[in-house]
């Protein structure tokens, strides 16, 4: 590869930050550059090994296949990626656990900046190792992950903060009988939804029956919980927003309240 030729390889990874005028990229669309130029499958994973990109050419990825985008692979595959602390080529495939493919050539690029890990970047094809060059590309494609990942967590502790005061308004917005009733409506509940029946939560409480209905109907409407009728079996329950049982917990604590 020219030094002209490599140079344009960059200039088309570095024009995926230009596509948008916030900078905002897609790892699927990383991946889906970075695999054309490479003639390579190419798959993006966070530093939990979730798999926030990937390109998929001819349906079949050579690597992790049949993990979907915003699935986890193994806990021990990810251990392992996350050992390489700098870009490796010609990785052997039985880091990942994959025995058959004596022919896979892996390249495993490390994205962080700072000494923080944020995640790893696998490039693989068969037979045709990886030149210098390949992986002076990838190192420069781990400067746009390292923007869009760095992007994409405070995002997510936005959302998480977002999400936990919007529960904790609504909890607040409970009475100590309504709250009291909550807790042992989910604390019923078998995993995120269920049945329970409205009149037997408030008599073994020794409260009326429209108390423990208002606070379930409070919940409704702040989008914490989904409710519908049952018929004579009481009232199914869907928990949408998981955060609220942690919220329930630090109530039962604040109440000396064992749940």
């Amino acid at each position: 590869m020219s030094q002209i030729e490599l140079l344009d390889r960059i200039r088309t990874v570095n024009g995926l930050l230009q596509k948008n005028e916030k900078g905002k990229v897609v790892f699927t669309d990383i991946c889906e550059c970075m695999g054309n130029i490479l003639s390579s499958d190419v798959v993006v994973l966070s530093r939990k090994g979730k798999v926030l990109g990937r390109n998929v050419p001819g349906g079949k990825c050579l690597v992790l296949d049949g993990v979907n985008v915003g699935e986890k692979i193994e806990n021990a595959v990810n251990k392992r990626l996350l050992s390489i602390l700098s870009t490796q080529e010609n990785v052997n495939p039985e880091l990942l656990g994959i025995s058959e493919e004596k022919y896979l050539k892996l390249l495993v690029t490390p994205v962080g900046i700072g000494g923080k890990r944020l995640g790893t970047m696998i490039v693989c094809r068969k037979k045709e190792g990886y030149s210098i060059e390949d992986i002076i590309l990838c190192e420069y494609a781990d400067t746009v992950l390292n923007l869009e990942m760095q992007r994409s967590e405070t995002e997510e502790h936005e959302e998480e903060d977002r999400v936990e005061k919007k529960v904790k308004a609504a909890f607040s917005a409970l009475s100590y009988s309504e709250a009291l009733g909550a807790v042992k409506v989910l604390n019923s509940l078998k995993g995120n939804d269920g049945r329970v029946v409205a009149s037997k939560v408030a008599e073994n409480l020794g409260i009326t029956r429209s108390v423990v209905v208002n606070g379930l109907k409070k919940l409704e409407s702040a989008g914490i919980i989904e409710t519908g009728s049952a018929g004579m079996k009481g009232t199914r329950i869907n928990v949408v927003n998981k955060e609220i049982y942690r919220e329930a917990d630090k109530w039962c604590d604040r109440h000396h309240i064992n749940p």
